[in-house]
């Protein structure tokens, strides 16, 4: 995330607070402050919609996208507080002694309570992809009867005061946002391709499309949102483009079967028409002109393919891809990446396999490099658990962990209850085996 845009959030919401040195001799404070949090979750849902366009000054302001979704799930979560917040603090008199009026009130209420369902629901990683993405696009419609409820409501200002305007500046934005991604939502924002070659390795699933006007626009390493005119395939979803940009406007996808979508992509027929966006995030190849390394686990060696064909030989610095797999006879890359390292001097291939017992761990990656360690930028694409593991170790290490650079490729993602749950039933556990009475 640029700490510019996080600089933007917490700036956005400072000016409202000009009710409590305007109106605090009058109004309770109680009212004041039911206020107030009620403009920074309308201040947040508003910018939460404006995120959700994925325009290209969404990334300039907030970072690449795949930042903006880790963003977009904690600034809900605190939008959801403060509207919770909001009308749980008593504040019936809100205006200079009159009542509050009843259409505003149910709108209000019905925009908090849809907000609520659908923005929890949304942290419930077990509801199925196509449910969940229907559903949450229905939260800016509880948006507009929210931002409906502000403008109709009596306050202790008028809201064609200036904090007045300028809340009711992001109720507009985010209810404009709305109406934009509902509009492109029906006419499409996306090119049209087509399936021209499926191959099937094990679990992982090689995709080439063609376009059939005028391809899409993306660098190495970034990801598109795709979809399939096929039955069952219909579904949009993000993977990583494991090519580099062509002439010719041919994309490849290696997909990897993960779930019940991804585990049908294999079914695809050439032939079929497929949807694609734009290319998002800030996955990029770093400088040439330095030493660094790449690490992959699995199919997270995409982008680094896609890097890799960007480079000509003639870069001055050394690359050491170091790939872990389950075992190198399965992988469909093998062949690609010994014509790689042939055709580039400078790029250097490991494989490590789990099933021989090799595994990339901080420790192997110092004894490596040697004494430059400490200097090389890595870039990191593979599961998660993978990736923590190693970054703990390098912090272990002292690596300056600034120059650890990764791609957070999750639309959704909880808040970590399971984990939260499992590890107070180990302690229960643990303590109750502890004070048994013995046998």
């Amino acid at each position: 995330m640029k700490p510019f845009g996080l600089f933007f959030i917490f700036a956005s919401i400072l000016p409202p607070l000009m009710i409590f040195s305007q109106f605090g001799g009058q109004v309770e404070y109680g009212v004041l402050l039911s206020q107030y949090l009620g403009m920074v979750s309308l201040i947040f849902m508003g910018l939460l919609q404006v995120m959700a366009t994925r325009m290209k000054g969404v990334e300039a302001v907030f970072g690449p996208l795949d930042r903006v979704y880790v963003l977009h799930k904690w600034l809900a979560i605190l939008a959801i507080a403060a509207a919770f917040l909001h009308d749980s603090i008593d504040a019936d008199a809100i205006s200079k002694g009159g009542e509050t009026d009843g259409l505003a009130k149910e709108l209000g209420e019905i925009g908090f309570y849809g907000i609520l369902v659908l923005g929890l629901g949304s942290l419930a990683t077990f509801i199925p992809y196509n449910i969940w993405r229907w559903t949450h696009r229905l939260i800016g419609i509880f948006f507009a009867l929210a931002a409906a409820h502000y403008l109709m409501i009596p306050n202790v200002f008028s809201w064609s005061d200036p904090v007045g305007l300028y809340v009711a500046g992001f109720c507009f934005a985010g209810i404009a946002s709305f109406a934009y991604l509902t509009y492109k939502g029906m006419v499409g924002r996306t090119k049209t391709y087509e399936v021209e070659d499926v191959q099937i390795y094990g679990r992982i699933t090689s995709v080439t499309l063609k376009p059939e006007g005028k391809p899409i626009s993306h660098d190495a390493g970034q990801f598109a949102y795709v979809s399939f005119d096929q039955a069952g395939m219909g579904e949009v979803h993000p993977y990583t483009i494991a090519s580099a940009p062509r002439e010719d406007g041919k994309i490849r996808f290696c997909i990897s079967a993960l779930g019940d979508y991804t585990s049908r992509v294999h079914q695809l027929q050439v032939g079929t028409k497929a949807q694609l966006s734009k290319g998002y995030g800030g996955f990029r190849r770093m400088a040439s002109n330095r030493d660094q390394i790449w690490i992959a686990g699995g199919v997270g060696i995409t982008p680094f393919l896609s890097w890799a064909q960007t480079l000509t030989g003639e870069e001055t610095g050394q690359i050491y891809l170091y790939y872990g797999v389950r075992n190198r006879l399965e992988s469909p890359f093998e062949e690609e990446l010994e014509e790689l390292q042939n055709r580039l001097p400078n790029l250097h291939i490991q494989w490590f396999e789990s099933d021989m017992g090799e595994y990339i761990d901080g420790r192997l990656l110092k004894i490596l490099q040697g004494s430059y360690f400490d200097v090389m930028p890595i870039a990191f694409c593979g599961p998660e658990v993978m990736r923590k593991t190693l970054m703990r170790d390098l912090k272990a290490l002292r690596y300056p962990l600034r120059q650890f650079h990764y791609e957070e490729f999750q639309m959704r993602s909880g808040l970590g209850f399971r984990k939260l749950f499992r590890f107070l039933f180990e302690r229960l556990t643990q303590y109750s085996g502890k004070f048994a009475p013995a046998k």
